[in-house]
């Protein structure tokens, strides 16, 4: 099968990325950092809108994620066509 084909197929999911041990190590101190600080809050609405921030932040993050990929595979395929159509 070939690559694009395994694309089309849903074989090759480029989202589903391995995390390093480096980003697991940092995840988890953040969430218990975020943990700790909500536990702080004592009013359940300011709780809330706290919480509700950090998933739109996690939602940007995601969309950044989304358009860096879309960047650097438009650069490679520009590098190719270079390489294929170069004198």
């Amino acid at each position: 099968m070939t690559v694009l084909e395994d694309l089309f197929y849903g074989n090759i999911q480029p989202c589903d990325n391995k995390q390093s041990a480096e980003v697991r190590r940092k995840l988890s101190v953040m969430t218990a950092a975020e943990e700790k600080l909500i536990e702080t809050i004592p009013d359940d609405v300011q709780r809330t809108e706290v919480l509700e921030m950090f998933n739109k932040q996690i939602e940007l993050i995601a969309l950044c994620e989304r358009d860096a990929f879309i960047d650097v595979f438009r650069l490679g395929a520009r590098l190719i066509i270079e390489m294929l159509t170069a004198p």
